[in-house]
């Protein structure tokens, strides 16, 4: 998967979710770690189905704390913790 960069400010982003994922409440965390447990964003929304079934979540992150450097965004369904990471950089 490729990596995707962010600005550290306040990013406004639309994210294509897996293949199969449901509509429905979703948490969009940004961490230094797959764990989740050095969290430096956070935001959420609801996922919605677009254009050919494509399922898109619409969230708010303010990474302008994030320091540059490797991270993970990780899109978290709120009913089953179902959880997927992307790569992601912050410059």
């Amino acid at each position: 998967m490729k990596e995707v960069s962010l600005p550290a400010a306040i990013v406004h982003l639309s994210v294509v979710l897996p293949r199969f994922s449901e509509v429905g409440s979703y948490n969009v965390n940004v961490s230094q770690d797959k764990t989740g447990s050095q969290i430096v964003a956070t935001g959420a929304g609801n996922a919605v189905e677009r254009d050919g079934g494509k399922v898109l979540v619409n969230v708010t992150l303010d990474l302008r704390a994030a320091k540059p450097g490797a991270y993970f965004l990780a899109t978290v369904r709120g009913t089953d913790n179902g959880t997927y990471y992307y790569p992601l950089k912050i410059n």
